[in-house]
C-alpha cells in the first residue's frame, strides 16, 4: 500500500520525469564536461593562466555584445514555439510559420551584432586592456563570432521550443567535440596568436552543428523583407527586450569583474578566476542542464494554471537540491587535487575561490525554478527586475570581496550573491505568483545546509588524513540523505536494482 502511495506521489509531482530528463541531459553534460576538461587541461598547459585570462576577456566581450543585440530571442522564441506546439488548435503550418519568424529575426539581429562589434572594437580594446589599442584588429576579427553565436541561439530556441530534446542533447555533445578539435591545434601551433582564430573557428563550428540538427526537422526558410514576418516578430522581440537588458547585465557584470581583476592584479588571476568558474559550471550543468531544454518548455505549457505551475516548480526544486548537495560537498573536498594533478601548480589560487563559491550552487538550485515563472508567463519586466537585483549585487559583492580578500573574497562574493538571489526571487515569486516552497524543500535545506557549513570548516581548518576522513564522512552522509529521498519519492532505485 505504501509503495502504491509513493508511486502516486511520484507520478503526480513528476519526480520520475524530472529525474529522467535530468539524467539524460546530466549524462550528456557529463560527457561534454569530460571532453571539455580534456581541452581545458591541454589549453592550461599550452597557454598558462595568462593565456586563459586573455581567452576569458575575449569571450566576455563577445557575450556582452551578443546578449545586447539578440533581443532575448533565445528565451522568448522558446516560449512562443512551445505554446504553438502544445496548442490543440494549432496546425503544423502555424508551427512552421513561427519557426520562420524566429529565423528571419535571428538573421537580422546576427548581422546587427556583427556590425556593432566591429565598430566597437577600438573601445573594447581600450576598455579590456587599460587603454591599449593594439588589440583592435583582434576584436574586429571576432565580430563574425558574435553573429554566429546569435544565429546558433535562434536555432537552439527552435529545437527547445519544439521539444526536440534528443537533438539538443546531441548538439551539446558534438559542440564539446568541436571545441576540442578546433582549440587544441590552434593553441599548439600558434600559442597566444591562436586565441582569436580558435574562438572564431569554434563559433563557426558550433553554428554549423546547430544548423545540422535543426535543418533536418525544419528546413531553413526566411523572409527578411516580409512585412508580415516583421510585424509578427515584433511580439517576440517585445517579449525578449527585457531579456536583452538582463543578458546585457549578465555579461556586463562578469565582464566588469574580469576587467577589475585584470587591472588590479594580472591576467594570471583572471585565468584562475575563469577556470574556477568553469569547474563550478561543469558541476552545475550536470544537474541544471535540463532546465532550459525540458523544464522551461513544460512550465511554459502550463503557465496559466497557478496550481500546476507551483507544483511543477517545487518538484523541480526538490530534485535539484537533492541531486546537487552531495556533489557540492564532494567537489569542495576533492578540489585541491585538481590544480596539482590536472592543471598546473600556478592554478592553485582557484581552490580558495571555488571552495566558497560552490556552496552558492545549493541556493541556485532553490532559486532557478521559481525564477522561470516570470519567463514562462512572458512577464519580462519581472524577470528583468530579478536580473537587475542579481547582477548588481553579484558584481558589487565580487569586486568588494576581491578588493578586501583576494581570490577568497571572489568566492565569498559569489556565495553571498547566490544567497541574495534565492531570497529576492523567493519574495518576488511569492508576491507576484503566490508561490510557496513545499515542506520537502525546507526539510532538504535543514538536512543538507549544516553539512555544507561543516564542509567549509573542514576544508579551511583540517589537513592530512583528518581532512579526507571528515570530508569523506560528510559526502557519505549527504549522499545517503539524497538516496533516502529518491527511494521514497521515485522508483529510480527500484528500477536500478532490478537492472
Amino acid at each position: 500500500m505504501k509503495q502504491e502511495q509513493d508511486s502516486e506521489v511520484a507520478k503526480d509531482s513528476g519526480y520520475n520525469g524530472i529525474l529522467k530528463y535530468t539524467g539524460i541531459f546530466g549524462g550528456v553534460q557529463g560527457l561534454v564536461s569530460l571532453i571539455t576538461m580534456v581541452k581545458v587541461v591541454i589549453v592550461s598547459k599550452l597557454l598558462g593562466p595568462i593565456g586563459v585570462g586573455l581567452v576569458d576577456v575575449y569571450n566576455r566581450s563577445i557575450e556582452l555584445v551578443k546578449k545586447s543585440t539578440d533581443l532575448g530571442i533565445s528565451y522568448s522564441a522558446v516560449q512562443s514555439i512551445s505554446e504553438k506546439r502544445d496548442d490543440a488548435n494549432s496546425s503544423s503550418d502555424s508551427m512552421l510559420y513561427a519557426v520562420k519568424v524566429v529565423r528571419s529575426w535571428s538573421l537580422w539581429l546576427a548581422m546587427a551584432g556583427t556590425l556593432l562589434f566591429f565598430f566597437l572594437s577600438p573601445l573594447l580594446s581600450r576598455w579590456s586592456f587599460d587603454g591599449d589599442e593594439t588589440y583592435i584588429n583582434m576584436f574586429r576579427m571576432l565580430s563574425l563570432a558574435v553573429g554566429c553565436s546569435s544565429l546558433m541561439g535562434g536555432e537552439l530556441a527552435v529545437l527547445k521550443g519544439a521539444r526536440m530534446l534528443g537533438r539538443v542533447a546531441w548538439f551539446q555533445l558534438l559542440s564539446a567535440a568541436v571545441m576540442l578539435v578546433v582549440a587544441v591545434p590552434c593553441y599548439y601551433l600558434w600559442g597566444y596568436a591562436g586565441i582569436v582564430p580558435s574562438l572564431l573557428l569554434t563559433a563557426i563550428g558550433l553554428l554549423a552543428t546547430a544548423c545540422w540538427h535543426s535543418f533536418k526537422v525544419f528546413p531553413y526558410r526566411v523572409s527578411l523583407f516580409s512585412k508580415r514576418i516583421i510585424a509578427d516578430g515584433v511580439y517576440i522581440i517585445r517579449q525578449g527586450f527585457n531579456y536583452t537588458l538582463a543578458g546585457f547585465l549578465n555579461s556586463g557584470a562578469y565582464y566588469l569583474v574580469s576587467i577589475y581583476v585584470l587591472n588590479k592584479a594580472d591576467a594570471g588571476d583572471v585565468g584562475c578566476y575563469s577556470y574556477g568558474n568553469l569547474l563550478i559550471s561543469y558541476l552545475s550543468m550536470l544537474v541544471f542542464a535540463a532546465l532550459d531544454s525540458d523544464f522551461f518548455p513544460r512550465l511554459s505549457a502550463v503557465n496559466k494554471n497557478k496550481v500546476r505551475s507551483n507544483v511543477l516548480v517545487n518538484a523541480q526544486v526538490e530534485m535539484l537540491a537533492v541531486l546537487i548537495s552531495p556533489m557540492i560537498i564532494c567537489f569542495a573536498v576533492c578540489l585541491p587535487l585538481v590544480p596539482r594533478y590536472v592543471f598546473d601548480e600556478s592554478f592553485m589560487p582557484l581552490v580558495d575561490m571555488a571552495q566558497w563559491a560552490v556552496v552558492g550552487l545549493f541556493f541556485k538550485a532553490l532559486m532557478l525554478p521559481p525564477a522561470y515563472l516570470s519567463l514562462s508567463k512572458g512577464e519580462s519586466s519581472i524577470f528583468l527586475l530579478q536580473e537587475v537585483l542579481s547582477y548588481t549585487v553579484m558584481a558589487a559583492a565580487m569586486i568588494f570581496g576581491f578588493h578586501r580578500m583576494g581570490m577568497v573574497g571572489l568566492g565569498l562574493g559569489i556565495l553571498v550573491s547566490n544567497l541574495f538571489d534565492c531570497i529576492s526571487v523567493w519574495c518576488i515569486a511569492a508576491i507576484r505568483y503566490g508561490f510557496r516552497y513545499s515542506r520537502r524543500v525546507w526539510g532538504i535545506g535543514v538536512t543538507q545546509l549544516p553539512m555544507m557549513v561543516l564542509m567549509l570548516v573542514v576544508v579551511r581548518l583540517c589537513s592530512g588524513w583528518c581532512y579526507f576522513l571528515f570530508g569523506a564522512t560528510l559526502v557519505l552522509v549527504s549522499t545517503l540523505s539524497s538516496l533516502h529521498f529518491l527511494r521514497r519519492h521515485t522508483d529510480f532505485l527500484r528500477r536500478f536494482s532490478k537492472r
